[in-house]
């Protein structure tokens, strides 16, 4: 599952680049994130860029519920599989449903992400490693979301 953030600004050329994004909850409150660009986008945020831009965190579901006026809530946890939290270390959050992707739409952009990092390991020998350890990641995510393990017990 992913968690659609803003990306707001880019913060700090420490490699590979740090952005803060920020995430609007189900109860209106803003919560801020500092991350590395490419956790939050395949696009690779620069200082160049314009901002805000659409981003995504990484997430589970912990919840699911519909609220007396009638929102389709989750309770989501950024802390799987990629452990970002917030400024203030928060990693729980109750949102829109409509602010999560689901799990077939994740699936099928993280086998394309496998798929081109694959590819660019026979194009790039010197990064084959990397970049195969990197598809390897995102087969092992892929295979945990098609068991139900995007949700938490």
């Amino acid at each position: 599952m992913q968690l659609k953030v803003q990306i707001v600004q880019y913060v700090d050329d420490y490699f590979p680049g740090i952005v803060e994004c920020e995430l609007v909850d189900a109860g209106g409150h803003r919560h801020t994130f500092i991350e590395k660009g490419p956790v939050v986008s395949d696009e690779w945020p620069g200082p160049e860029d314009s901002y805000p831009k659409s981003g995504i965190i990484r997430c589970e579901i912990v919840e699911q519920w519909r609220d007396p006026d009638g929102r389709e809530l989750l309770r989501v946890t950024t802390e799987r599989p990629d452990y970002v939290e917030t400024k203030e270390g928060i990693t729980e959050f109750v949102v829109l449903s409509s602010k999560v992707i689901s799990a077939e739409a994740t699936i099928t952009e993280t086998e394309r992400k496998a798929k081109a990092c694959e590819d660019r390991a026979k194009s790039e020998p010197n990064r084959a490693d990397a970049l195969l350890r990197e598809a390897a990641s995102y087969r092992e995510w892929i295979a945990a979301l098609k068991h139900g393990h995007w949700r938490s017990s």
